[in-house]
């Protein structure tokens, strides 16, 4: 005869052993020596350019995300500039973009270029993002004034708007002697002007000029007024503070002054700085100033284009490099073009999995209660793991979904069809999750083939910084027959005069599994419940309840009371009952570390009414 063994087992899993970390994967990109500002164009493959038409064609892996596309690179007009463009790279694959060289011709002003560049993303997936910017890797030569002009089209594959914005444009030190000395001048007095001060300020700017007689002037001289006796050709005369240049070496407003050389001075809207973040209209026309290419790191990003088109025009009247009136007139110009990717949703993913370690399900059929864990088929390092491994397959009828971590409310759900074996993906807008730092992912699972979970049912993900997918979420389940914890019960009869019930004493119980018979009234039971964790993972909250029979519950025809002795007191719970009583025999909360065993012992005085009708283990 026995007592009833309830098996009332609390187990729980530790959160830290399911919790999937997102992975942060940092790309360096690759340093060169003569490399400038600006970075994150992205990777250029040329696989086709021509110098003398100035166009080119290949592939490209973009900066942020790394989607893929191809491009196209068209000069549309050349005006003042030598027929032959230097396009780096001109074969072959380099990262940060493709960068335009353009040679000035001095013979020809009013100078003007324009480009054309196109994309064809490969896949729907992301948001493409054209850039531009002055210089990728020349360190060499310097820039002049000049009015840039965007135009743009959409990306037709994704419904939004192709925007253009000004996405870096910090303070840079002007180059002397470029045609940025307009902009470097300071009114010392009513009849000094100095034109070499070291300024640090934006190079973009609004375009303020008009090319119709208050366009940008240039001056390369220290002193406007003159210098006595100076052979100097560029010297300017200076009456009644108006300025009169000595040599056709620029253009003035027909009654100049300071005041109106200057403009920033008295103006402070004046080819005003352009912030980060501002929009540039579809045809929007900015001014970019002279500095050294090295120093260039402005960046216009034109967000969900498939094209961009951007005319360059030199627009200041009067140059240092020849001696004759010319309008427009620069020298070698940079330009580069990038391409910069984002996903267009936030994507979750993976699979739930029947944690087995490659079992076959219908071999656990034979014993659902084998505890053996050094040899056979639970002699197994994948077996209910919480990990899926390559041996392991999904399993269907889940629904997996997406929620607020603190409220579970579902942000989106996803069923997993009975034809797709286990495997999910829920992609999300990126702007429904604005603001969050962590979701998470419920997985339920009605069905009764697969009951025992290997995981916890709600994963928590911590959202980084310009990561949007987050995969390898995965939940396990087994079924019944694969559950971790196998109980076994031994009993045996004892006259209750024994000294102990310590493990080292049972070849003298006689531990049985078998049912006992012809039990004495006032004899004792004595019972060993073994538990075995054959699972590769921790049963970290494990608590052994059983109920000792009691006369007319459930059929039981006589009373059991817990007796002495009671092996380690220290391993049973406060509230477990007494010596004496009849009760529930209780186990403290413990660990039942992996692959492992762990017995329990307990004594019991049977009851005194006699059966011949024992109960089974």
């Amino acid at each position: 005869m026995t007592a009833r063994l309830f098996a009332l087992l609390n187990i729980s899993f530790p959160c830290s052993i399911w919790l999937k970390r997102g992975l942060t994967l940092t790309f360096i990109a690759a340093s060169f020596s003569a490399q400038s500002a600006p970075t994150e164009m992205g990777s250029i493959t040329v696989t086709s350019s021509n110098a003398s038409t100035g166009s080119a064609s290949g592939t490209y892996i973009a900066a942020g995300s790394g989607a893929t596309g191809r491009f196209t690179l068209v000069r549309n007009e050349n005006i003042g500039y030598n027929s032959n463009a230097e396009i780096t790279p001109s074969s072959g694959t380099r990262t940060n973009g493709i960068e335009i060289r353009n040679d000035s011709s001095t013979s020809i002003d009013r100078d003007k270029f324009k480009y054309t560049f196109t994309i064809t993303p490969n896949d729907n997936a992301s948001i493409h993002t054209i850039k531009i910017g002055q210089a990728s890797y020349s360190m060499g030569g310097n820039s002049e004034i000049a009015r840039q002009t965007l135009s743009f089209t959409q990306n037709s594959q994704i419904s939004l708007p192709a925007q253009a914005t000004i996405k870096n444009n910090p303070d840079v030190p002007y180059y002397y002697n470029a045609m940025g000395d307009y902009f470097m001048g300071t009114k010392l007095n009513a009849t000094q002007l100095n034109s070499q001060n070291a300024l640090f300020n934006p190079q973009l700017r609004t375009d303020s000029s008009n090319m119709n007689g208050s366009g940008l002037y240039y001056y390369n001289i220290t002193n406007l007024a003159g210098v006595t006796g100076s052979q100097n050709p560029y010297s300017p005369t200076l009456t009644n503070n108006r300025v009169t240049l000595s040599s056709n070496n620029g253009v003035l407003p027909p009654t100049p002054t300071f005041e109106n050389i200057i403009k920033s001075i008295n103006n402070g809207s004046t080819y005003s700085a352009l912030s980060p973040n501002t929009a540039i209209s579809n045809g929007g026309t900015y001014v970019s100033y002279g500095i050294e290419n090295s120093q260039s790191n402005y960046v216009v990003a034109v967000r969900n284009a498939n094209a961009v088109t951007l005319t360059y025009e030199g627009i200041m009247n009067g140059n240092i490099g020849i001696a004759r009136n010319v309008i427009g007139e620069t020298y070698n110009e940079w330009i580069s073009f990038g391409v910069e990717s984002e996903p267009l949703n936030y994507v979750f993913s993976g699979t739930v999995f029947n944690d087995n370690g490659g079992i076959n399900d219908s071999d656990t059929n034979v014993k659902k209660d084998n505890a053996t864990i050094g040899s056979g088929i639970y002699n197994n390092t994948n077996f209910f793991s919480g990990t899926f491994d390559s041996a392991e397959s999904g399993i269907a009828g889940s629904t997996v979904k997406l929620v607020d971590c603190t409220t579970n409310a579902p942000l989106e759900t996803i069923n997993i069809p009975t034809n797709i074996v286990g495997k999910y993906e829920i992609k999300i807008p990126i702007a429904s999750l604005t603001g969050k730092i962590t979701v998470c992912l419920i997985e339920e699972n009605s069905g009764s083939t697969y009951p025992i979970r290997t995981t916890n049912e709600k994963t928590v993900i911590s959202l980084t910084t310009n990561q949007y997918n987050y995969e390898n979420n995965n939940f396990g389940r087994v079924i019944d027959k694969n559950a971790a914890l196998v109980l076994e019960k031994e009993q045996a009869l004892n006259d209750c005069k024994i000294a102990s019930l310590l493990p080292n004493l049972e070849n003298k119980l006689a531990y049985s599994k078998a049912a006992l018979s012809e039990v004495t009234p006032g004899q004792c039971i004595a019972y060993k419940i073994t538990a075995t964790n054959r699972a590769n993972l921790s049963i970290n909250h494990f608590v052994l309840q059983d109920v000792l029979q009691e006369k007319n519950v459930n059929g039981a025809i006589v009373t059991s009371k817990l007796a002495n002795p009671i092996h380690q007191a220290s391993e049973y719970a406060a509230d477990s009952v007494a010596i004496g009583n009849n009760g529930t025999v209780k186990t403290v909360t413990s660990i039942l570390d992996p692959r492992t065993k762990r017995s329990f012992y307990f004594n019991t005085k049977y009851g005194t009414t006699h059966s011949n009708t024992p109960d089974t283990p």
